[in-house]
């Protein structure tokens, strides 16, 4: 076998190993709508963060405010117990788009710079109050229940 197999095999192993033995923990639906200035959000990112879960659980709103949480599998959920919770929305209508061309980077990179020196400054942009957009200062907890429903409306101001 080649170092370049050798090395993919490897990986592939360890991987298999971490992902195999562990047991995922328990998990309940979790679905709700986000609402800003009485109006649904569409677009934005919203995490459920537990101290005794491994990741958060998280999922995108559709055009009327709805999300569905998913933490391993596709809505899957949520782990029980108390959750801090973040709500973003990036506009990136400022952010520089542009394909890289193989054949020519430097001309790539020249247009993206280009672009970089005539657009508005910033970047992306939160389009939600930056409150709700960190867990050190988002005033949103909820309490995922074992048994049911966990259906949340996030009200931002």
């Amino acid at each position: 076998m080649g170092r370049v197999t050798t090395l993919l095999v490897g990986f592939v192993l360890i991987g298999t190993v971490g992902c195999g033995g562990e047991a995922l923990p328990k998990r309940v639906p979790v679905e709700g709508t986000v609402l800003y200035k009485q109006k649904p959000v569409a677009g934005a990112t919203v995490s459920f963060q537990s101290k005794d879960a491994p990741r958060s659980a998280a999922g995108i709103t559709d055009d009327q405010g709805k999300f569905k949480l998913t933490m391993f599998e596709p809505n899957d959920g949520a782990v029980p117990g108390e959750h801090k919770i973040t709500v973003i929305k990036l506009d990136t209508s400022n952010v520089v788009k542009g394909e890289m061309s193989a054949s020519d980077p430097g001309e790539a990179y020249s247009k993206a710079m280009s672009q970089a020196a005539s657009a508005p400054k910033g970047g992306a942009k939160d389009e939600l109050p930056t409150i709700y957009g960190d867990m050190n200062t988002t005033p949103l907890k909820e309490t995922v229940s074992e048994s049911g429903p966990n259906v949340f409306t996030l009200q931002l101001k």
